[in-house]
């Protein structure tokens, strides 16, 4: 997995907008899926084991943190953090928080 923070990707398109490009991979897409999650706290995905998808998962952290394992990453993601975890990569994901954790996911195949 990938992980990157706003404060780590410059900043272009000034004076007109201000975007900062979190990842950038090529390639022909069948398939994008746009969601938007609310993990509740307490709450594990999957709830046992790991999951994987056939497309790669795009996720940008909106409000609060999830504890992830994903590939060779374990750790905290928090709100204003982008991941990207390729194709097939067994992972997940668990609030140990006690507020919700709001995410965007892209996942494109």
């Amino acid at each position: 997995m990938e992980k990157v923070t706003l404060d780590q990707v410059p900043v272009t398109g000034l004076p007109l907008y201000e975007m900062q490009q979190l990842f950038h991979l090529t390639g022909t897409y069948s398939d994008i899926k746009v969601s938007y999650i609310t993990l509740l706290p307490g709450k594990r995905v999957p709830e046992h084991g790991t999951g994987a998808h056939e497309q790669d998962e795009y996720s940008f952290f909106v409000e609060g943190e999830v504890y992830t394992e994903s590939g060779d990453f374990k750790g905290i993601c928090r709100q204003g953090e982008a991941t990207l975890i390729p194709r097939g990569e067994h992972h997940w994901c668990e609030n140990r928080t006690q507020k919700p954790c709001r995410l965007v996911c892209v996942l494109a195949k």
